[in-house]
């Protein structure tokens, strides 16, 4: 490992780019991907194996909101990540394994790595998926996401020298021409950033002409030299930005994708389409389920609390959630309508498991199946595929379970509002998509409405309890369920996840699990609660 260090202490010495002019190479207009392919952002970290538990933001022993340390606050997690119950004393390349057979019934054909500087647990679980991947031929692609490398004390040379070193020996340990790394068709490994900029050094007393995107382009263009790759670099955009800044990033970086903020910003997604098509680029179609932070941070900041403990000694009032408006099912559809309608080869999930953020795919007892269902839909429809529903009715249910203008008591945490991605009234009606083979009728909570084939977006009225849904055909039920969560006007605790179910809950989940027990989300239903009552 010494020589590579020296090695690499050598290579980032030199100007790799000096003044190349990079809108010039043609590399960046050739293509990413020569077939469709859905990757999910991967919180590497995130993974439930004997000896590693999930963190505390998603810890399912704080989600109660009793008989736990964090009862004082009404329970600190808000999620419930139903493989915590199944997959917490397994071996890692057994918790690798079930996440990539779970991700690929969910729709997903790959992870990009959440990377960062200083965390070398990363590299193992990295190398883990790929051995497994190949022990069990199974189809799944990996690459890194390098993301957020800012460390006190470090400049752009030691945080190019740990970089290096990590992936090369991953690189080494699993081969370069593994066939489950993320490659372009002419060979060039596709990694992803996040942040990824703050990797450069940037001189700003003396740029001498250029941007600063030319000096994360060059950290990124040592970084490959050294571990002996060409990059594909995509990089990500989380808040509004200029024409001119714009262009200033596709001169050095063949493609772009977003994260959550930026689509907050109405019509920038298509400004960023348009404008990689008109420089050559390739824009990538982000798609996110929820934004609501089961973590807590110190109101006003991004300061993340990171231990149960901690949290409880804020109390409620020095606690804070960050929350998305993003109409139920809304975002998630739309974006995927525009990965349709533009034919985009790459869709990005934001994200399979950052289960404290809210936006995750994986299972858990909130968000259910129901985004993988639309998922696999629009996935079917965006590769010119049969459907997968093709012979049967579908129903997805999706609710939040009290109104926005109700204030939960006891445990009544703020919520920051980052913006909104589709109208706020969308978020106080029960919605329901339902895909059918052929017209037919849907009835929630007793109000029966015609509906067509192909997908359908209902909205009915909020109600108190149970959400019924029942497709009905020439008289009869043909698919129908009654939610195990139920919307209630007496919150107990601030709780703005998003809710589905879905008539192919049972579907999914013994594939998924076998024939291991569902849990469910059951906080204010009254049949197995009883009438709720603060304590």
């Amino acid at each position: 490992m010494m020589v590579l260090v020296l090695l690499c202490s050598s290579v980032f010495a030199q100007d790799n780019l000096r003044d190349i002019d990079l809108n010039d190479i043609p590399e960046f207009r050739m293509p990413l991907t020569d077939k469709k392919l859905v990757i999910a952002h991967c919180m590497t970290h995130i993974i439930s194996f004997k000896g590693h538990p999930f963190e505390d933001g998603c810890n399912p022993e704080y989600y109660p909101m009793t008989d736990n340390l964090t009862a004082p606050i009404g329970g600190l997690t808000q999620v419930n990540a139903v493989v915590d119950k199944y997959m917490k004393d397994s071996s890692l390349e057994a918790a690798v394994e079930f996440e990539m057979r779970a991700a690929k019934r969910c729709g997903i054909d790959g992870f990009q790595f959440y990377y960062t500087l200083g965390d070398t647990l990363k590299d193992r679980v990295i190398e883990a998926y790929f051995k497994v991947a190949d022990e069990k031929n199974i189809d799944f692609k990996f690459t890194f996401c390098f993301s957020h490398p800012t460390v006190e004390g470090k400049d752009e040379n030691m945080k190019l020298v740990e970089f290096a070193s990590r992936v090369k020996q991953i690189m080494d340990d699993v081969g370069k021409s593994n066939s489950h790394w993320l490659r372009t068709p002419d060979g060039r490994l596709i990694v992803y950033l996040w942040y990824g900029e703050q990797i450069a050094d940037i001189p700003w007393e003396n740029m001498d002409g250029h941007t600063p995107e030319f000096f994360a382009a060059r950290a990124y263009k040592k970084l490959a030299n050294a571990v002996g790759e060409r990059f594909a670099c995509m990089y990500c955009i989380n808040e509004k930005l200029t024409k001119s800044k714009l262009n200033n990033i596709l001169d050095y970086f063949p493609s772009i994708w977003i994260w959550t903020q930026a689509y907050t910003f109405n019509g920038f997604d298509e400004l960023v389409a348009s404008t990689c098509k008109k420089r050559g680029r390739q824009y990538s179609v982000s798609v996110f389920s929820d934004f609501y932070t089961s973590k807590v941070l110190r109101p006003g900041t991004w300061d993340m609390i990171h231990s149960a403990a901690e949290a409880v000694a804020a109390g409620t009032k020095g606690l804070e959630r960050k929350y998305m408006i993003t109409g139920l099912s809304e975002t998630f559809r739309e974006k995927l309508d525009f990965a349709v309608k533009n034919n985009e080869p790459l869709i990005n999930i934001i994200t399979w498991n950052d289960y404290p953020e809210g936006h995750h795919l994986a299972p858990e007892v909130n968000h259910n199946y129901g985004f993988s269902v639309l998922l696999n839909y629009y996935k079917s429809v965006w590769k010119g595929e049969e459907s997968p529903y093709k012979d049967r009715d579908v129903a997805i249910a999706f609710f939040k379970k009290y109104k926005s203008d109700v204030k939960p008591s006891p445990f009544n945490i703020k919520v920051e509002i980052l913006g909104k991605t589709a109208k706020a009234e969308y978020e106080d009606s029960i919605e329901v998509v339902t895909i059918l083979p052929k017209a037919g009728q849907l009835m929630v909570n007793g109000q029966t409405i015609n509906v067509p084939a192909g997908l359908t977006v209902s909205r009915f009225r909020y109600q108190i309890g149970a959400v019924k849904v029942s497709i009905l055909r020439d008289g009869l039920v043909t698919k129908g369920f009654i939610t195990p969560e139920w919307i209630t006007d007496k919150p107990i605790r601030t709780d703005r996840l998003t809710y589905s179910f879905d008539t192919e809950f049972d579907n999914f989940h013994k594939d998924i699990f076998g024939d291991k027990l569902p849990l469910y989300s059951t906080q204010y239903n009254e049949d197995v609660n009883g009438k709720l009552t603060k304590k």
